[in-house]
């Protein structure tokens, strides 16, 4: 079974229920999941364009429509800590930890993070691509990193005991937000910059800093992070990342986090996607999961390997943060 670290499939959740549809887990994701084998995954908040123009009121829309969704869902439950991700399994439901893909959408006020965490959000990135008044997207001014208000951010994530993820930050901002300490840092869908040099990827020190700091990265299955040539955006390619990573940094710290995100309306994923398959080619969408953990068995890691990778590093990360 598998643990997907990253998914957007909140958002898509939001767009359908504004516009009258109910149950879209069920009809519409709920299934692709359960044949790809994935029983549990980070649902993340995303600002999503060009709802970016105001994002206190699109995180109030998620909110909400989150709420409705999840009460009219008997397969799924949110779950906040490692006992209650046993009691979904045991109990067969499909398991939800909420994260923040951003949070732009609190504006300079930290206590909103203090109603995330209510509302049952355990994870949390300061940014996507953008700049905000916390910090430094990858796509942002690569001289700006961390604000003083951003700063205090972390450190109230970390004495919250809320998973801190880098992805989507600038080098400086990874930088500044290393240098606070406190807990672990994550990368929940990042590959390695040494196999493709995109700004979503992260650099060898980096990995040894996520190593050092005894975190985790997911490997990212968003085509542009895998390879400069679009032949090779394939799931052979994703894996070399894997190997990569797990020579570098050790099995241990490395995970899945596929952001699968071909169901996203044309609006949003043509804001940061190129013309073609946002996925890799052979991990079309969840479904197609297996097919890569064969592949990485095949590739030489090995059972107890793809047991850590699929599931057992992503639950002592939050067993360890969140309790």
């Amino acid at each position: 079974m598998v643990f997907d670290g990253h998914s957007d499939i909140f958002t898509d959740v939001t767009v359908r229920r504004l516009k009258g549809e109910t149950q879209v887990l069920k009809k519409h994701h709920l299934p692709r999941l359960k044949q790809g084998n994935i029983e549990g995954s980070c649902f993340v908040l995303w600002i999503d364009p060009p709802h970016d123009a105001n994002p206190p009121k699109r995180l109030g829309e998620l909110m909400q429509c989150i709420k409705d969704e999840m009460a009219e869902c008997e397969e799924a439950v949110i779950v906040t800590s490692s006992r209650e991700i046993e009691e979904a399994k045991k109990a067969g439901k499909f398991y939800i930890l909420p994260g923040m893909e951003g949070l732009s959408g609190i504006g300079t006020d930290l206590d909103k993070i203090d109603e995330l965490y209510d509302f049952g959000v355990r994870h949390a990135m300061l940014t996507w691509n953008e700049q905000n008044e916390l910090a430094t997207g990858a796509k942002a001014d690569p001289g700006r990193g961390l604000t003083a208000l951003g700063r205090r951010a972390v450190r109230k994530l970390h004495d919250k005991h809320m998973i801190v993820d880098v992805s989507h930050t600038n080098e400086r901002t990874f930088w500044d937000m290393a240098k606070i300490g406190g807990g672990p840092l994550m990368a929940s869908h990042s590959n390695a910059w040494a196999l493709r040099n995109h700004v979503r990827n992260l650099t060898d020190c980096q990995l040894l800093e996520i190593r050092d700091t005894n975190g985790i990265v997911g490997l990212n299955a968003f085509n542009e992070l895998v390879a400069d040539n679009r032949a090779d955006r394939t799931v052979e390619g994703l894996i070399r990342h894997a190997d990569y990573i797990a020579n570098k940094i050790g099995v241990e710290h490395l995970a899945l986090g596929f952001d699968f995100c071909e169901f996203l309306d044309d609006e949003a994923a043509g804001s940061f996607a190129e013309a073609g398959s946002i996925n890799v080619a052979g991990l079309d969408d969840a479904s197609h999961t297996p097919f890569m953990i064969e592949k990485m068995k095949e590739a030489g890691f090995s059972e107890k390997e793809m047991e850590m990778i699929c599931t057992g590093n992503w639950f002592e990360l939050i067993k360890r943060v969140v309790g």
